[in-house]
């Protein structure tokens, strides 16, 4: 219990600084201080390991069974030493905001592997996962520092390949569900969902690189590709509920075809236009609104069964797009600056890609019917 209240504690904690800090930055910044945007996101990221794994999970891993104290002093010699040590390292940091992408990233891949690996190994125990974690983040961090200053790729490219692995590392979990390994036994299943996984992000991350190497990439243009993912996904979704087959398979199958159209359909409309200044979090939240405003005019026009507001979802989704594309093409330099803060924003960039696919299924209870249940990967520890 003490654990949780602290990693809650810990991420209170981070939006705070987070914010504090969006408070003291101009939008308009000469190049060398842009070359310092990267600097708060890594001392994010750094705070969030610190208290979030190596705080608790070093007491864990001495003895379990570690008196509250002990958790509370770790925690926070961890956080707050974590946080100071972060600020005095990037005290000159001037690699840009490219490099730090790519560190986070290889940081989240490095602590998904450490899951994988004891998985694929059948560990019996919670400690060899956590243990494992604090080995591969370092390393993923590393990796992804040496992979920044290797290649010239942009924001837009660091970004879109970081959604690369993570898009992976979800197919490696979809399809051997969608092959059907539940007849065999539940060790052998965790490590085919682990081993399967940690084949994707490598797999996932190489094909939207090659995305980067064939078409310009800027920032904007990157997220919108990520939003037409994220509506292949939606629209994969709702079409299968829109039949009701009350089976988890149809569901994740037509997902994991409708994610890659999503893409193909972002590369395409993205070509010829610029995206930057905000504007492509415009879109993304106008996408957003698209849907939740087709769902109240079906509801206002009768709609009264959860199949109908689905279809008013997906008929208001691509007019809250195409809508905000157009009205945002010639934004005023204040409506720009307003937007680029927003944009700036960690929380609005994951929850924006988050909401879409989530709009349904954060709905799914029984009362209104949506039968779908995460049900992809199932471990006791």
């Amino acid at each position: 219990m003490i654990k949780h209240i602290f990693v809650i504690s810990l991420l209170i904690n981070i939006l705070l600084i987070y914010s504090t800090l969006c408070d003291q930055m101009d939008v308009k910044k000469s190049e060398t201080k842009d070359m310092m945007k990267g600097r708060i996101p890594l001392v994010l990221t750094a705070t969030a390991y610190s208290g979030g794994l190596y705080g608790w999970g070093i007491p864990y891993l001495i003895n379990d069974n570690s008196d509250g104290k002990v958790y509370v002093g770790s925690e926070m010699v961890s956080m707050f030493g974590g946080f100071a040590l972060s600020l005095l390292l990037t005290k000159n940091y001037n690699q840009g905001p490219v490099v730090s992408k790519t560190i986070q990233a290889g940081s989240l891949v490095g602590t998904l592997y450490g899951i994988a690996l004891p998985a694929v190994f059948n560990a019996d125990s919670v400690k060899p996962y956590i243990g494992t974690s604090m080995l591969t983040t370092p390393l993923g961090a590393y990796f992804g520092y040496k992979l920044a200053k290797r290649t010239n790729m942009g924001e837009g490219g660091a970004e879109l390949i970081s959604f690369g692995s993570i898009v992976g590392g979800l197919y490696g979990l979809a399809i051997p569900y969608i092959v059907n390994i539940e007849d065999m036994d539940d060790k052998d299943q965790v490590r085919i969902y682990a081993g399967s996984a940690m084949l994707g992000i490598p797999a996932g991350a190489l094909a939207f690189n090659e995305i980067t190497q064939h078409t310009k990439i800027s920032k904007g243009r990157s997220r919108l590709i990520e939003l037409g993912s994220c509506m292949g996904v939606y629209y994969g979704y709702s079409f299968v509920l829109l039949d009701d087959p009350k089976k988890t398979r149809p569901y994740i199958s037509s997902m994991t075809f409708g994610l890659p159209l999503g893409i193909t359909m972002g590369c395409l409309l993205t070509g010829n236009g610029d995206y930057e200044h905000g504007r492509s979090s415009l879109i993304i939240l106008g996408t957003i609104l698209g849907d939740l405003f087709g769902r109240g005019c079906a509801y206002l026009f009768g709609a009264d069964s959860w199949r109908e507001l689905t279809i008013g979802g997906i008929i208001g989704t691509p007019i809250g797009t195409f809508t905000t594309t157009i009205l945002t093409r010639n934004m005023s330099k204040q409506l720009q600056e307003k937007a680029e803060t927003m944009e700036s924003s960690p929380l609005f960039d994951v929850s924006s890609k988050m909401a879409l696919i989530g709009i349904n299924s954060l709905l799914a209870k029984r009362g209104n019917n949506v039968p779908l249940r995460l049900e992809l990967y199932r471990a006791n520890f």
